[in-house]
């Protein structure tokens, strides 16, 4: 048995001492094939450090094996060493036959960069070398994809289809494709590969992406039966949970969607879009109480969610609890939010709590972004006219009027207070 066998064995035998005993004879002992087995199995096991040894040593008998240049490159990158993995991927000449595979890790690499302009150049010069290899074709479609580049990543997952690749490195590509398309809008067509997918295998991921494009085209009824067999499949499947209580919202059976909510947090509890949509349920169910529970939970797990806040201080004031609002709105702004609807509800339960100079105060601050906004310059014109601002009042009216000139309400008002 050579040495390298040796080492693995020690290794699988947990006696990292003996391995690196038999590792030091490996090196003077074992034969070339011996070594080039024992790189392999050690960086397939992690022994990154010991592999870098072996591979150092190799290349002293081998200097020009670009291969072994290649693993060091490969070992550089996963111990974070930038600058050593591109010094030795650029020793890769144009002419090695491993030219192509240094530039698939040099793709990979500036995509784990955050680069991915470089690492789509790096794959294009990939295919005009080989322009039948469907690694690059699969490279390049994710790479566009997972930069949001789904036109382009459309045409690579195709090309993948006409060589009869279904499945790429555990990836549907009747999935990928579903999805693509999806996105860009052509929910026909997604659907089409998203059942492919399903037909090759139906896996949850599967299920819940058709039941998604059924659920953006508002078929709600065969939305609701794929995140069903989701759910059925895999009940930790804690996505679907969200949007089988939206389809019960769009059908108006907020008690079958409470019901699913509350199945939901069984298996997640943190989730705060669960606990949203269940005071949506209880709104519409008239129970103020239970909506203003659900949305107090779900600040308590997403507080930095703006829309969630707004939602209970909506549910406040029309409760006339002002002082609620306003502590809530405070709140917020001490974060630093500067929303113009946080000014906007706290100039209303400034105005409800006849706090009138402040609450002027906060519809100022508000009017800047939503001046275009005609209930919001409604609501500012009869403020104004409470406050006894005739010219104010007029100003906002007749943009208001500008904004929405069927108001006939309004019209009237101007004309009144234009014949004094």
């Amino acid at each position: 048995m050579s040495y390298s066998a040796q080492m693995i064995e020690a290794i699988q035998n947990e006696d990292l001492d003996q391995a690196n005993a038999y590792l030091e004879k490996a090196l003077t002992e074992d034969s070339e094939e011996d070594l080039y087995a024992l790189i392999e199995t050690l960086y397939d096991l992690g022994f990154l450090k010991e592999t870098k040894q072996v591979v150092t040593y190799l290349l002293t008998r081998v200097p020009d094996e670009d291969g072994l240049k290649l693993t060091l490159a490969e070992i550089a990158i996963e111990e974070g060493s930038e600058l050593e993995a591109f010094e030795w991927l650029e020793q890769v000449d144009v002419s090695s036959p491993y030219y192509i595979q240094a530039l698939l890790v040099s793709a990979d690499y500036y995509q784990t960069l955050d680069l991915p302009e470089v690492s789509k150049q790096k794959l294009i010069e990939a295919k005009e070398l080989l322009p039948e290899e469907p690694v690059i074709d699969f490279a390049l479609a994710e790479l566009l994809f997972t930069s949001g580049n789904y036109k382009q990543a459309i045409t690579y997952y195709e090309n993948l289809l006409e060589g009869h690749h279904l499945e790429f490195a555990g990836i549907s590509i009747h999935g990928r494709l579903g999805n693509a398309y999806g996105v860009i809008g052509d929910l026909d067509t997604a659907i089409d590969y998203l059942n492919e997918a399903v037909e090759v295998q139906e896996t949850s991921d599967h299920l819940f992406q058709l039941g998604y494009i059924y659920f953006q085209k508002k078929d709600f009824t065969h939305a609701g039966e794929l995140f069903h067999k989701v759910k059925d499949l895999d009940p930790s499947y804690t996505s679907v949970y969200v949007y089988l209580a939206k389809v019960y919202l769009e059908q108006h059976e907020e008690e079958k969607a409470l019901e699913i909510i509350e199945e939901g947090r069984y298996y997640d509890k943190e989730t705060s879009l669960l606990y949203s949509i269940g005071a949506e349920a209880s709104l519409a169910l008239g129970n103020t109480e239970a909506a203003e529970n659900y949305y107090k939970k779900a600040m308590d797990r997403d507080p930095e969610n703006l829309s969630i806040t707004l939602h209970l201080s909506n549910l406040l004031l029309e409760q006339e609890r002002y002082q609620d609002v306003l502590a809530l709105m405070e709140m917020k702004l001490e974060t630093g939010e500067e929303d113009p609807q946080l000014f906007w509800n706290s100039a209303k339960a400034y105005n409800g709590e006849e706090e009138f100079e402040k609450a002027r105060e906060n519809y100022d601050k508000a009017y800047y972004s939503l001046k275009d906004t005609p209930i919001f310059v409604k609501e500012y014109a009869v403020f104004l006219r409470e406050e006894g601002d005739r010219e104010g009042f007029l100003r906002e009216a007749k943009r208001y009027v500008l904004l929405d000139p069927n108001d006939l309400e309004v019209i009237e008002w101007i004309r009144n207070e234009e014949r004094y």
